[in-house]
């Protein structure tokens, strides 16, 4: 018996061996696959086609691919293929540009090592006509640069794919996003860009030939102090790079700003710019929308999250409400959906569990960025909530009781239950309460005749009836019962925009920081890049001054620590606090109307730390260590080798100190790095030295 027991191991343990010499000798076979044969780009499609030597045993092949020369890092893209030669059918080569390809083989037991990358350089197109791309004015550090060649004549008849290099003088070259359906593109010009020159490369196919056009963007300038009326502004900005355009909202969390992209995902801006993603997204059944034959009928592309709004329960607990897009399969709802949102220290977290409060009717065959959405608690258990009316041929639906469209109302948080208090609105895009407990609502008029609305129960405020706007399509009067121009028989607005601003949120200033624009409305713009301070007495308006902050405001938001936060198409949030530059030249304030309210002391002139890093440092640094900005992170910087921290190349001015970081050195480096470091690539921040303090202060801690 023990003879067997031992012969049977032996036995299993020969047989073993063979089956992993076999395996061995396979994976030998595999491994032994050498560079792709050829590679090459074909000159009708401009698709890269990748050859190989055909392996034994392998049941199919993983290219890889990945742009040498584009933004770094610049991931592998990989491909299947179960024979050579294969071309890859969702990639084109970009003219000029240097591809690296790879090959690995795959049989039963896994994936072979890839074999020794290839590199080949698109050749150049056909040059464009000098006019193919113009238009561009020089861009400004802080701006969200865009290009949009929808309506340009030399790409009409053109095929649907369009690519993109964005290029830097001093930088690496950039590929930026492309659409098949729109084809634009969106830059933030980081802190970094300033003094660099920039150029676009288009290509494109029209009539069966493939161009390659080039257009000059200029020169990236400063940021721009913000001088208004009264105040002097400085800006921090952060760019989340979501998907889509336009949409999304935000709303204070604390100093933290919680975000909602215009497709449902959730995330939060630190004071110091640092993002963080939260789990869970809002339930908008946008994957069956994408899924659907008719998506484009149903105007995917206007799929959007409205508005938030946090209602505060108890410490770490809050309602989230958010309005919001839904498809039911065959119409798209406009929703207004909650859950529970819990803060623990620096921790958020949405409970996965939504639930659905209101849903407006009727249904919408079609998506539409004429939904409005804004949200105002009104008392512990109601909301108010303005409507939009979606579609032009829906306009009469806001004078229809029958219909929500178009419509104020107010809905019972418990019951969903909905009452009509105005109508006759187009497309609300504000709602906000003043001291006085008035009721400041904007929206879009058609063709001219943006309104600045005070809503009153029972009031009904003409659309489509009357309008100072015209028709977009006829340039004609909306409404042949009513005069054009005018709106006589309806509740009139308080201020009308002719032409349109584009307007959107609206605010009521916080006077803790900003005292001489004591409650001023403050309203963001789409038309112009502006920002709007309204003056006003009571419910009549005063004067109106515009504050070009160069980028489209979606959104408006004042936070706990007195900035004032606005939300951008395209995912870039723009923080704005007053600047305190003028305050430590006491020679300016006798003369200066910005320092009315100066601070008493020099010492008391800088704002938080957090906020002047947010402001002036984080667009580079990070305070995460296991990544690097444009500069090396900052995380365990006291006590550090200047000059010294790993992935990060420096500069010889720095790599040349021979020190260790410590508090001093810190705010005498943030005061002026040239002086510091001579021949630092680092530019001066035009700090106060109370100011570096304060950010040294913040980044030790």
């Amino acid at each position: 018996m023990v003879k067997r027991k031992i012969h049977f191991r032996v036995s299993a343990l020969a047989v073993l061996l063979m089956l992993l010499a076999a395996a061995e000798s396979t994976l030998d076979a595999a491994e032994a696959l050498g560079a792709p044969t050829e590679v090459a780009v074909n000159a009708a499609n401009r698709r890269l086609t990748v050859a190989w030597d055909a392996i034994p045993d392998a049941t199919s092949y993983t290219i890889a691919v990945r742009l040498k020369n584009g933004f770094v890092p610049f991931e592998w893209r990989e491909y299947t293929a179960t024979s050579s030669p294969y071309t890859i059918a969702n990639m084109w080569a970009m003219s000029g540009m240097e591809y690296e390809v790879r090959v690995a083989a795959v049989n039963a037991h896994g994936q072979s090592e890839w074999s020794a990358p290839v590199s080949i350089t698109a050749p150049a197109l056909q040059a464009a006509p000098a006019d193919a791309i113009g238009g561009f004015s020089s861009p400004l550090v802080g701006q969200l640069i865009a290009v949009d060649l929808h309506s340009q004549r030399p790409f009409a008849n053109r095929s649907p794919w369009h690519w993109f290099i964005f290029s830097a003088d001093g930088l690496d070259r950039k590929v930026l996003p492309w659409r098949h359906d729109r084809p634009s593109w969106r830059y933030f010009m980081e802190p970094a860009m300033e003094g660099k020159r920039l150029s676009v490369q288009v290509d494109y196919d029209k009539e069966g030939v493939s161009y390659s056009a080039m257009a000059r963007l200029g020169v990236v300038g400063a940021a721009r102090t913000l001088t208004t009326h009264l105040y002097d502004l400085q800006s921090s900005w952060v760019w989340l790079q979501w998907e889509g355009i336009s949409g999304g909202a935000i709303a204070p969390l604390g100093n933290d700003l919680l975000v909602a992209t215009p497709h449902g995902r959730l995330a939060l801006v630190r004071p110091t710019g640092e993002v963080a993603h939260l789990k869970g997204n809002v339930p908008m059944n946008r994957t069956k929308l994408l899924a659907h034959p008719d998506k484009d009928k149903l105007r995917y592309d206007r799929f959007r999250v409205a508005d938030i709004l946090l209602k505060r329960h108890s410490a770490g607990r809050y309602e989230l409400f958010v309005t919001h897009h839904y498809f039911t399969g065959e119409c798209c709802r406009f929703r207004l959906s909650a859950t529970t949102l819990r803060q623990q220290g620096a921790t958020v977290s949405v409970s996965p569990e939504w639930r659905t409060i209101f849903d407006a009717e009727p249904c919408m065959r079609t998506a539409s960025n004429q939904a409005g959405g804004r949200m105002l608690m009104a008392g512990p258990d109601h909301l108010l909530v303005v409507i939009g009316t979606h579609r032009q041929d829906q306009d009469e639906c806001a004078q229809d009781s029958a219909s929500h469209l178009g419509k104020l109302v107010r809905v019972e948080i418990a019951t969903g239950r909905a009452e009509t208090l105005a109508l006759g609105l187009r497309n609300p895009q504000g709602l906000t309460r003043d001291a006085a407990g008035h009721l400041w609502e904007t929206e879009h008029g058609p063709q001219g005749g943006d309104e600045l609305n005070v809503l009153e129960p029972g009031g009904n405020y003409g659309w489509p009836q009357v309008t100072y706007g015209v028709d977009r399509e006829r340039k004609v009067k909306v409404s042949h019962a009513a005069e054009v121009g005018l709106h006589d028989g309806f509740a009139k607005p308080v201020f009308a925009w002719v032409p349109a601003i584009g307007i959107s949120s609206v605010v009521v200033n916080d006077e803790r920081l900003f005292p001489l624009w004591r409650d001023d409305l403050l309203i963001g713009s789409l038309v112009g890049n502006a920002l709007y301070r309204v003056r006003r007495d009571g419910t009549e308006v005063q004067y109106v001054e515009r504050i070009k902050v160069g980028n489209r405001i979606r959104d408006l938001a004042q936070m706990p620590d007195r900035r004032i936060a606005l939300l951008a198409d395209g995912g870039l949030v723009h923080f704005l606090s007053r600047s305190y530059a003028h305050c430590a030249d006491e020679s300016k304030r006798d003369r200066s109307v910005y320092a009315i309210d100066c601070p008493d002391t020099v010492e008391t002139v800088a704002a938080t730390g957090a906020q002047l890093y947010g402001a002036h440092c984080s667009g580079c640094h990070s305070l995460n260590a296991e990544k690097h900005g444009m500069g090396p992170h900052l995380v365990g910087v006291l006590g550090r080798r200047a000059g010294a921290v790993s992935g990060y190349l420096f500069s010889d001015a720095l790599r040349s100190l021979d020190m260790v970081w410590t508090l001093a050195d810190l705010e005498r480096f943030l005061a002026d790095p040239k002086q510091f470091a001579p021949g630092t690539s680092k530019e001066s921040l035009d700090l106060t030295q109370a100011e570096a303090r304060a950010i040294a202060d913040f980044i030790a801690d």
